[in-house]
């Protein structure tokens, strides 16, 4: 792979990187490939795999070295997602929690909560998910109604949190409600750290058309944590959580997922059966291809972009918005014309006899459908772009 692949210039630092991350996945990858398909050996996986990036060093590249990171700028952590992407790596558990969460806490958090938090992210030792979202407040977020009463040193919480990715098997779930109940509705709101063992937390998975159940219900039925658990100032949370959302809206927009897409669907096209013998050389099929082939191209300049903004010290703003909504529809879409392309075939599930790309092609339709709304719908997105890029009046 040349300098040019990742859309940057390279310096020495970076080509030493390069080499070193091709040869750890090079090494460390073999028995991970090997594994199979079922939930449990999905965990095991996620978990084995975390722990190898975490004693390689790479875990968290971009973490300040005192977190436990390596201080990477921009240019390596594009490098090492690319580096990750072209060798089919797994994802490691705790993704979203290095991802989101670590930053956030980095940001936001005291001297105790980073030596007690950070390195458990890290190593995988305790797993987290996100308890943003409620049955009355996903995209309209600050309508959240779960409440955090204060007695004494501690936080009594009760409510619900809805569409939580990992609460099955996490340790730990950071929250944000309602801790002033007078204050404004954007004010009043606390960032809270939970472990899911306490007493008053139940879990209830949702089952997915996919027929897999990523998802789950979270029920807080008077539980309490100790008052120390809030991240950030109290009932100021509602700051933090933009945070936490810039972080997860820019890795929701790794470019390199859907870049492997497009060679997938590429390939698909070049097959006998792709709705015409033509295959490839259709007129129809090349239009469509090419225009995802654009859109890919406009993502990694946008990356590109984010990139350069990274190494000014810029944080992750609004763009972020753009990035996400582009990558999300464009992903959904290639993921449709893949069932497409696939024909009859692509309808079959995994296992069943000639199912198209051994049921990949149909998993991936159904996922996809979720992919416009996670980490802010397409909507929420369209507005912050109106009003924070584009000066257009809000919408109310």
């Amino acid at each position: 792979m040349t300098d040019r692949d990742y859309g940057v210039v390279l310096g020495e630092a970076d080509r030493d990187f390069r080499d070193e991350v091709r040869t750890f996945l090079a090494s460390a990858l073999t028995d991970i490939r090997d594994s199979g398909r079922d939930a449990t050996d999905r965990l095991d996986r996620m978990r084995l795999w975390q722990r190898r990036l975490h004693d390689a060093g790479l875990a968290a590249i971009s973490w300040p070295v005192r977190f436990g990171g390596r201080g990477a700028g921009p240019v390596q952590q594009l490098i090492f997602n690319a580096e990750m992407a072209a060798a089919h790596a797994p994802e490691p558990i705790n993704r979203s929690a290095i991802n989101q969460l670590g930053p956030t806490i980095i940001q936001w958090g005291t001297d105790e909560q980073r030596a007690r938090y950070l390195p458990k992210i890290l190593s995988g030792e305790e797993v987290w998910c996100q308890g943003f979202s409620e049955p009355e407040a996903g995209s309209d977020l600050a309508a959240l109604k779960t409440r955090a009463e204060i007695d004494g040193d501690e936080l009594v919480i009760t409510g619900q949190k809805i569409w939580t990715s990992k609460a099955q098997y996490a340790d730990w779930i950071y929250i944000l409600a309602r801790t002033d109940p007078a204050a404004d509705k954007h004010a009043g709101i606390s960032y809270i750290l939970v472990p899911l063992a306490t007493p008053g937390i139940e879990v209830r998975p949702i089952r997915q058309i996919t027929g897999q159940a990523e998802f789950n219900e979270v029920f807080f039925d008077s539980a309490r944590v100790p008052l120390a658990n809030v991240l950030g100032p109290l009932h100021g949370g509602w700051k933090v959580a933009k945070s936490t959302l810039g972080y997860e809206r820019v890795g929701q927009s790794r470019t390199h997922r859907i870049e492997r897409r497009l060679a997938i669907l590429v390939k698909m096209a070049q097959e006998e059966n792709a709705l015409t013998d033509n295959g490839f050389a259709d007129s129809y099929v090349a239009d469509r291809i090419v225009g995802f082939a654009a859109r890919v191209e406009a993502l990694r300049q946008i990356a590109a972009q984010a990139t350069a903004a990274g190494i000014r010290g810029h944080s992750p703003g609004p763009e972020a918005s753009v990035a996400k909504l582009l990558t999300s529809e464009v992903d959904q879409a290639m993921a449709n014309f893949g069932l497409d392309l696939a024909g009859p075939r692509g309808t079959l599930e995994r296992g069943s006899m000639g199912a198209a790309k051994d049921g990949n092609v149909a998993e991936s339709y159904l996922l996809m459908r979720a992919a416009t709304f996670g980490a802010g719908t397409s909507e929420i997105q369209r507005n912050v772009i109106a009003e924070k890029l584009l000066g257009l009046p809000r919408d109310h």
